[in-house]
């Protein structure tokens, strides 16, 4: 699936792929070159005056870069009076309400530098990272989603639920003092969600679009992801989600061909702190630094994150943030078997596996990108295996809901059940597969 830095598979027929950001450096400026909060534009240049609009001290060498034109503009990630990462306490945990002043927000310090068209912006990446004002600067990564519609053509009203046994997610219901989620909201940063579609309504908390493009879910990824998370279940249709919880969706990801909004996604991801209890990837790519400080910061806030280890073992098998983040929750997919699937990813990072294969869930009720089956298909992908797992913290959190990022995950990690043949704690496996019912004893 990474077969280069830009490459963005979605189908195994492969669509084309959305665009990488040509002119724009990611920069995270340091606390001291912060610009003061009452200081006198009067005597301020034009370009000082736009250094210090984007929190810059104006005597930064920013903004020379800015006067000798080598910059067209620079602009804060985040706006402070925006409501970007609101934190109300009725919404964090409890330990997240007596830690949150203790760490500085990391990723208030960001700044979108757009590049002139004479200036490369690898090389100008590279020079403000030399500089003493900035913490790191870089060319932002495309981040690409792990679902993939099978090849087999599904019937849509059959009885596919699979991964629901799988997991044990029956029993788990059956169990005295079983809990669901209808408290809880998952985030669903993605593609989009048909907010239209029967099996989803009610269910979306809030549909908040990040991107300039239509709301609408070209690409089927993210209501395919958040039907396996919180489909209605006992309304006559289709299918039922695992949880029965609240979706935050947050479109952030671009239909084919267009090009991947770095800022955009971060501020989607900063946008789930205080109202969402967890946060589910079904993406990932190289490395991002400052993807690191947002989600940093999300967890912080009480925020479980679930990301997909990926699907490209066949293409070198590379390591795919934000799933290799310490502080995540990493996960790989398997099969009707109880196997590992073919294209899921492996390394010592990954955290347990969940139903990948030929998972039935929901989506648009319009024709998308790639032609696929409308209201409901079946997909591949670690896309799909990760949204099990988020909906079972939400079940988790539901039950126990002073449990920090950190404990949610301990638990999902020593109740999954070992795959037969393989070791727990194995580089394919993780801790092996979810399950449920002994997640929620």
């Amino acid at each position: 699936m990474a077969r280069h830095t830009n490459d963005y598979k979605l189908w195994q027929h492969d669509p084309a792929a959305p665009k990488k950001a040509e002119r724009i450096v990611i920069a995270k400026v340091r606390p001291e070159a912060t610009a003061p909060r009452r200081a006198s534009a009067s005597a301020l240049s034009a370009s000082a005056r736009a250094v210090r609009s984007a929190g810059v001290s104006p005597d930064s060498p920013l903004t020379r870069l800015l006067e000798n034109g080598r910059v067209a503009s620079i602009t804060p990630v985040f706006d402070v009076g925006s409501g970007d990462g609101r934190q109300p306490a009725s919404m964090l945990s409890g330990a997240a309400r007596a830690g949150r002043s203790a760490r500085r927000t990391e990723s208030a310090r960001l700044v979108e530098i757009r590049v002139s068209r004479d200036t490369s912006p690898a090389q100008l990446a590279a020079h403000l990272a030399r500089m003493n004002d900035v913490e790191y600067a870089f060319v932002p990564p495309v981040r690409k989603l792990f679902g993939r519609r099978a090849r087999a053509s599904v019937d849509p009203l059959a009885s596919r639920l699979w991964g629901h046994g799988a997991i044990r997610l029956g029993h788990a219901r059956a169990a005295r003092g079983f809990k669901n989620a209808t408290g809880m909201t998952v985030a669903v940063v993605d593609s989009g969600i048909d907010s239209r579609h029967p099996d989803l309504k009610g269910v979306i908390a809030e549909y908040k679009n990040f991107l300039r493009e239509s709301k609408k879910d070209f690409v089927g990824h993210g209501t395919h992801v958040a039907g396996i998370i919180a489909a209605t279940a006992g309304n006559g249709l289709g299918i039922s989600g695992v949880c029965g919880g609240k979706i935050l969706a947050l479109k952030a990801l671009p239909r084919d061909e267009d090009e991947f909004d770095a800022p955009a996604y971060y501020r989607a991801l900063r946008y789930v702190i205080g109202r969402a209890q967890v946060l589910n990837l079904s993406l990932g790519g190289e490395k991002d630094p400052a993807e690191i400080d947002v989600l940093r910061d999300v967890i912080d806030a009480g925020v479980v994150v679930i990301a997909a280890m990926g699907n490209e073992f066949e293409e070198g098998n590379p390591t795919e943030y934000p799933a290799a983040m310490r502080e995540v929750c990493a996960v790989g997919a398997t099969d009707e078997l109880d196997k590992r699937a073919g294209f899921s990813n492996t390394g010592r990072h990954i955290d347990l596996m969940a139903p990948g294969v030929g998972i039935l869930s929901t989506t648009p009720t319009f024709r998308y990108d790639g032609d696929g089956e409308r209201e409901y298909d079946a997909w591949d992908g670690t896309s799909m295996a990760t949204p099990h797992v988020a909906a079972a913290a939400a079940l988790l959190l539901a039950k126990s809901p002073g449990m920090t990022p950190a404990q949610v995950i301990k638990k999902l990690t020593s109740s999954a059940d070992r795959v037969a043949g393989a070791k727990k704690g194995s580089a394919s496996y993780g801790a092996g597969r979810l399950n449920c019912q002994k997640l929620l004893r």
